[in-house]
């Protein structure tokens, strides 16, 4: 049967969504990064999430200075995390088409233009657009070009669910997704640390998606990012999302008990209380002598270094036999 291609005004309504908290010293950047888009219908809706440097009354004298700008400032009085902080945004969003940006990551001139172009010529089955991105320091320099060209991730386009579900391959500020796909699957998990890959994975259950081969957006690297941060957290937010998908299919469960794997040992890496629950789980998944020795180490409560000495010890002895 032919698919339905989505019907649409011209020169749609985009609502972009800029998740705010301590980047004072970059924020003006990443705004004017969207007035400076080429494509023109767009509304602008930045939520701060309790910051304690002075990134609201910047972004307030920001609106001020471009009143002709459509949009607004929306300030969360107690932190309540990045998942929160874009579902506040999407139940004030008007737009037919969303796209979501950290406030220090920027767009190029055309990212909005290019891909409402995209998403219009679709069918309605086709509901995200990505694009390639580049890596830049603290001071805007760039020092990866292209993240795919790196060959250390791979694009894909379709359907994605599998390869999304081996690792997040795609920057959420390169996205634009229809609104459609929320309604669908819902809004972003507040039980999350951080909230891309859960959404790009529920989403590709639904969904196919687009690659753009071209660069529209800067994905900022520096000190203070909040994936260079709280790293039990995510790991322990990757383990919870990835439980979502359990018995989806029988490839998928392949997928999810090798990731149930690594990061369960990770956690016990890390030293968090919470890795024999989760070591447990993968032992019940898949009863392997390695699962079974470090699960058992945990427990007993031997630090993983020592673990990883007796492992290095036992595999330098096994070489020699």
């Amino acid at each position: 049967m032919k698919e339905a291609v989505v019907a649409v005004e011209p020169n749609p309504l985009v609502s972009i969504g800029v998740a705010s908290f301590n980047n004072a010293a970059y924020i003006i950047e990443t705004l004017d990064s969207i007035r400076n888009q080429t494509y023109s219908n767009w509304e602008l809706l930045v939520v701060d999430d309790a910051s304690s440097d002075n990134s609201v009354s910047l972004v307030a004298e920001w609106f001020e200075t471009y009143p002709a700008i459509r949009g607004r400032l929306l300030v969360n009085t107690t932190n309540k995390g990045v998942c929160h902080t874009f579902n506040r945004f999407l139940t004030e969003a008007s737009g037919q088409y969303i796209s979501i940006i950290g406030s220090d990551d920027l767009f190029l001139p055309d990212k909005l233009s290019t891909q409402v172009s995209i998403l219009e010529a679709c069918s309605s089955q086709q509901g995200v657009v990505y694009s390639d991105v580049s890596k830049i320091d603290a001071s805007g320099k760039v020092i990866v070009p292209s993240v795919y060209a790196t060959n250390q991730i791979q694009p894909f386009s379709g359907d994605v669910w599998l390869e999304m579900l081996k690792t997040n391959f795609l920057g959420a500020m390169t996205v634009l997704i229809r609104r459609e796909c929320f309604k669908e699957v819902g809004m972003f998990d507040e039980n999350l640390a951080y909230e891309d890959w859960d959404m790009w994975l529920r989403i590709s259950r639904k969904f196919d998606f687009v690659y753009q081969p071209k660069v529209t957006c800067h994905y900022r690297i520096h000190g203070g990012s909040a994936m260079h941060k709280r790293r039990i957290q995510i790991i322990e937010t990757n383990l919870k999302l990835i439980q979502k998908h359990v018995g989806v299919s029988a490839e998928g469960d392949v997928i999810i008990a090798q990731h149930l794997r690594e990061f369960s040992e990770q956690l016990y890496l890390l030293g968090s209380s919470d890795s024999v629950t989760w070591l447990r789980r993968s032992w019940q998944q898949n009863r392997h002598l390695r699962g079974w020795a470090i699960l058992t180490a945990a427990q007993l409560g031997i630090p993983a270094s020592k673990v990883a000495q007796a492992f290095k010890a036992f595999k330098k002895l096994m070489s020699r036999a």
